[in-house]
């Protein structure tokens, strides 16, 4: 299976279906966890609950394959559900409205038109439930990148799934630090897809991404014209869409700078983290960035505020807490400690924080922040 695209798909057999050309087609793509149930089995089946996708494949609508609909409606209420079967008469097809069947295909199979189904369904279910968190520099030099790299290490270790599905995508093009940070430059040339966007697919994605051995997939690219090329945002805006099909959870490492997509970005996140420090000409950058922000996605949009490299003073900081507050208004913040000897060490061997040190304060917090806001999957209600 590629190694980014895992996607739960349950394939029903009809009664008259003696074998899916629609089960061995999936397992052949090779980007989706393929389980097969046959119709006299579905009472007794948990896998309808746990798909992300349902296929139903059945010879025509006959009294028994009728019933399949009702049951999988009980047991999955919003799943996107696809049929495959042979032509319809008027009354199926009402029926099938009822039941909210979102893609009907005729058999036999059309290779091509089944695979952009499957996409589209994807799409659609990666956009409704995948968690887009975005943390934002707002000056250069406040630790953002080792913060989103973090953040995605400690993701992948706690999430209660199995094999989570996250990814760390490095939007600074100019400098691809991400590789670097994490010893992990892509030798890729991106520029190959510059005049073709749209080959930018799956099978474009799982050549690209590279997996971190804490289990998340890093994309991150040092290609410096890619923010004055004509067609660099759209190429961009592409990738980033590709990328989101292919997984749950996805942390994006932006920087400070003002670039023509960064807006677009912006409107497609479900929350972000400002990496910010205390010091005056910083915090009106900080001001700036949550303003900017508002004005894209409203003043209800979930923005916290991270001081980084946060040091205790004995006699109180040049800028107090509640000064802090006055500024940032009803926009919360968190501090995270100054843990130069981890992070010093980390990059400088090219590998995670938590390599040298699970212990570290700097981790600790930052465990705690991510917990507080509901940034990765507990096996609770997290993310939603």
């Amino acid at each position: 299976m590629n190694s980014g695209s895992i996607c739960n798909v349950t394939a029903i057999l009809g009664a008259m279906v003696k074998s899916s050309e629609v089960v061995e087609q999936l397992k052949s793509e090779g980007r989706y966890l393929v389980s097969s149930i046959r119709l006299e089995d579905i009472a007794q089946s948990d896998l309808i609950e746990g798909a992300d996708i349902i296929v139903v494949e059945i010879d025509s609508m006959n009294e028994d394959e009728m019933q399949i609909f009702p049951e999988v409606r009980a047991r999955a209420t919003n799943t996107p559900l696809l049929l495959l079967s042979n032509e319809l008469g008027h009354g199926a097809m009402q029926k099938l409205l009822k039941f909210r069947v979102d893609e009907w295909l005729l058999r036999p199979l059309d290779q091509k038109v089944f695979r952009e189904a499957m996409q589209s369904m994807v799409r659609n279910t990666r956009t409704s439930t995948n968690l887009v968190h975005a943390v934002i520099s707002c000056a250069g030099g406040t630790g953002a990148t080792t913060v989103a790299i973090s953040m995605a290490d400690i993701a992948s270790r706690i999430s209660s799934k199995k094999r989570p599905n996250i990814a760390l995508v490095d939007m600074d093009y100019s400098s691809g630090n991400c590789g670097y940070v994490l010893n992990m430059v892509s030798d890729f040339k991106l520029g190959s897809a510059a005049s073709a966007h749209r080959r930018i697919d799956s099978e474009f994605i799982s050549l690209i991404q590279q997996r971190n051995e804490a289990g998340f997939y890093l994309y991150s690219f040092k290609r410096p014209d890619l923010n004055i090329e004509e067609r660099g945002p759209e190429l961009v805006l592409r990738l980033l869409d590709a990328i989101s099909i292919d997984h749950s959870m996805l942390i994006l490492d932006i920087p400070y700078y003002e670039t023509e997509w960064r807006a677009d970005v912006m409107s497609g996140i479900n929350s972000c983290s400002l990496v910010s420090e205390v010091s005056l000409p910083v915090l009106k950058h900080t001001l700036d960035l949550i303003n900017e922000i508002k004005k894209i996605r409203g003043d209800d949009f979930p923005i916290n505020v991270i001081f980084n490299k946060q040091t205790t003073k004995l006699f109180g900081q040049r800028i107090s807490q509640r000064r802090l507050k006055e500024l940032l208004g009803n926009t919360p913040f968190s501090f995270l400690p100054q843990d130069q000897g981890t992070i010093r060490e980390s990059m400088d061997r090219g590998i995670l924080p938590s390599e040298i040190s699970k212990r570290s304060p700097f981790l600790k917090k930052l465990t705690a922040y991510m917990k507080l806001n509901g940034l990765f999957d507990t096996g609770g209600n997290d993310v939603n």
